[in-house]
């Protein structure tokens, strides 16, 4: 495998614009060659706005003629703003010309270095041949160049202008501002071949030969390759230039390509993005919804649990209102029991009673109340198990008497006594059939009237007191 290496030199000398192109490059090394027929030209109209106010025009030059005449032009600006001829003679700014053919000599076929500047300030309009000062001439007072002309190579002014030049030329560049004599020197002494590489004071080489060189032509107007007339290690360097190029070439495809990706994949992320922003929308819609619900679950929590202390407060007043309930039951009970008690026996008070001797016109006291409560206490269990019949009571009247005692014996003749087995439970309501009148009654006169009133009362027929 073959190292090439590319000459040190030639490194020092490479374009450090960044916009620079590599077919920029080589256009640098191309020449024109000019035929000296009046037809062959480049003609074209330059921006020189930036220049009016300082201008130098440099170019490499070979002649194909002498320094005698006709001599033959390099450059016109139409009429003569600015020209050059090859051998010196007319070199001309605003008009006036400079006629400098004796001043300098070179041989025919030979390449040479011409410069023309000028600036305003100084108002001095001077020449160069190969970095060496040929000739100057003062301008006028406040005059700039003038823009918007026509500036033709190759001859006077185009199409049959005269002074055809026949020969070539490369690397003719316009700058705007006034070369100093070293600056021209430094060009002449880099040489051709790598004044052609160099882009120094590319900040007002606005008007550059790789563009002229581009322009239509007119006759015939050839290209030259100058790799031919450098350094065989130009060529070397132009090869590798030129496969730089084409992998540059690829490389930027290849980086389009990956732009384009570049851009598909923004497109995609803004996609990605605006779908996240309006699910991020929808999830705080969603989250105020749930903030919403939350509040009114906890509107509702707390009713709820107002709505439980007052159910537990009325549980309470049910239990308390229960418990009076069982109380009023029991109470109820009772007060049947009692009222059950009280209609079993109203009616078995034999009232009649009080009409005998002992007690009629007496009053009652409470030793004859509790007598007449008790007055069934000792015989009420001997007839258990007898039928009260008439002649049972008569038997019962004769050992009452006997015995001292005035039982109430006609109460056995009513309907629940009479011709009915005493049983133990009728023993029992016979026993007790005094006792809750007997205390009531004492006290009380029982006159005949007050008797019949008792016993009018006692009767269910004339009781009038309802439940």
């Amino acid at each position: 495998m073959t190292l090439l290496l590319i000459p040190a030199t030639l490194l020092t000398i490479l374009p450090t614009s960044q916009a620079a192109s590599l077919s920029d490059i080589s256009y640098k090394f191309k020449a024109l060659k000019f035929t000296q027929e009046p037809s062959s030209f480049v003609q074209f109209v330059p921006d020189f706005s930036r220049y009016t106010q300082a201008i130098s025009a440099c170019v490499w030059i070979k002649s194909l003629g002498s320094a005698t005449w006709p001599t033959w032009t390099v450059f016109y600006y139409r009429g003569t703003e600015l020209t050059m001829l090859d051998n010196g003679n007319y070199i001309c700014i605003f008009g006036p010309c400079m006629h400098l053919s004796n001043k300098f000599s070179v041989r025919k076929g030979t390449w040479y270095h011409a410069c023309v500047t000028w600036q305003l300030s100084t108002r001095t309009h001077k020449y160069y041949v190969n970095g060496q000062l040929v000739g100057s001439q003062q301008t006028e007072a406040g005059r700039t160049l003038r823009t918007g002309r026509t500036l033709t190579l190759g001859n006077w002014g185009g199409n049959n202008g005269g002074h055809e030049f026949g020969g070539e030329m490369v690397y003719l560049n316009f700058y705007a501002k006034e070369l100093s004599q070293s600056e021209v020197q430094e060009m002449v002494n880099n040489g051709m071949c790598k004044d052609l590489l160099s882009d120094r004071h590319k900040e007002v080489r606005l008007v550059k030969w790789e563009d002229m060189v581009r322009k239509t032509r007119s006759g015939r107007v050839t290209e030259v390759d100058m790799l031919e007339t450098c350094d065989s290690s130009f060529q070397v360097f132009f090869s590798v230039l030129t496969d730089s190029e084409s992998l540059l070439n690829k490389t930027r495809q290849e980086l389009e390509t990956k732009k384009e990706a570049e851009k598909s994949l923004t497109r995609e992320l803004e996609h990605v993005s605006d779908q996240l922003n309006s699910t991020l929308m929808q999830l705080n819609t969603r989250s105020l919804q749930l903030n919403a619900t939350s509040l009114q679950l906890n509107t509702t929590l707390s009713l709820l649990t107002n709505v439980s202390t007052e159910l537990n407060r009325t549980s309470d007043e049910v239990q308390e209102i229960s418990t009076r309930l069982n109380q009023t039951k029991l109470d109820l009970r009772r007060a049947n029991q009692e009222l059950e008690m009280y209609n079993n026996s109203r009616n078995e008070w034999d009232w009649e009673i009080f009409k005998s001797e002992q007690y009629l016109n007496n009053t009652i006291t409470s030793e004859q109340a509790e007598q007449l409560r008790a007055s069934w206490d000792s015989v009420a269990r001997r007839l258990v198990g007898y039928t009260i019949t008439d002649d049972l009571i008569k038997f019962w009247k004769i050992v009452d008497c006997r015995e001292g005692g005035e039982r109430p014996w006609a109460a056995l003749y009513s309907e629940r006594y009479f011709n009915q087995e005493l049983t133990e439970e009728l023993a029992q309501t016979l026993t007790s059939v005094w006792d809750t009148v007997s205390e009531k009654i004492v006290g009380v006169t029982m006159t005949r009237e007050v008797v019949d009133l008792l016993s009018f009362i006692s009767d269910e027929t004339n009781c009038y007191c309802g439940s």
